[in-house]
């Protein structure tokens, strides 16, 4: 740690690093529900006019906060790219508001107001464990009723499955657009594709929760071929039996509302 911290303090004048932080900050921490468009607030914590102690950053940066949305970095970007987006981070503390770009946020995301519940008793209990804010919950992946983040499959096209069925498929299902993607760096991953043009491509990464949307260049991508091993329930398996037979009851409601 001593030696991370003297590369931390060596770095700190170079407008260079700070460039390069801000890069891989706008392709892989600023997107639409995690932190907003430089260091503005999104569904994230405004980083924008604040101060943190490098090490601090580093630290999160690297290794998450757990039971949060914050993933660790660690494996994922290399150790010069952490400390670049460390020292971009560090940049913000004496940026302005008023600096931002227009519309920081997509239209529809970021921290509006929550559309409140408004269904039955018997579904309300599944309506917060969908959202609970206190664990990777349902809505980090999919939306239902104007809330959570549609990532993932559209959950109301359950509607003509049981309970007992819908949890058969959450804890056995293999998504079809679940692809195993690998660099030429020779990193592998989950992945979900979010677009791709002539020359980059961008994939929502599954290895953690909430998936992190990642920017490639095309030469950057070795393949993508259909995920044979990939499982949901290894998304739900912090969810006890019950818990889920709510989450069920939430869905299939939500399902039948829609119609």
């Amino acid at each position: 740690m001593i030696a991370v911290a003297l590369l931390l303090a060596q770095s700190a004048a170079d407008p260079g690093i700070i460039a390069r932080g801000e890069k891989i900050f706008a392709q892989s921490c600023s997107v639409g529900y995690c932190h907003g468009v430089a260091g503005a607030a999104g569904r994230g914590p405004r980083l924008r006019g604040r101060s943190f102690a490098k090490d601090y950053l580093y630290n999160v940066t690297r290794d998450g906060i757990p039971s949060s949305a914050m993933p660790a970095w660690k494996g994922r970007l290399k150790e010069d790219e952490i400390r670049a987006v460390v020292e971009y981070v560090a940049s913000l503390a004496t940026a302005t508001e008023a600096a931002l770009p227009a519309n920081p946020m997509p239209p529809g995301v970021g921290p509006a107001s929550v559309p409140q519940f408004n269904g039955p008793s018997e579904a309300a209990r599944g309506h917060l464990l969908f959202f609970d804010a206190t664990r990777d919950r349902c809505g980090m992946c999919h939306a239902i009723g104007g809330r959570g983040i549609a990532i993932g499959p559209d959950v109301t096209m359950l509607a003509a499955k049981s309970p007992a069925e819908m949890l058969d498929a959450i804890h056995s299902s293999r998504a079809r657009r679940v692809l195993a993607a690998k660099l030429a760096t020779g990193e592998e991953f989950p992945a979900l594709l979010a677009e791709q043009t002539g020359s980059q491509v961008r994939l929502y990464d599954l290895t953690s929760v909430p998936p992190v949307l990642r920017s490639f260049a095309r030469s950057e991508i070795v393949s993508m071929k259909e995920n044979s091993s990939w499982r949901h329930g290894e998304f739900v398996k912090d969810y006890s039996p019950a818990e889920l037979d709510e989450i069920a009851v939430y869905v299939g409601w939500a399902s039948r509302a829609k119609q």
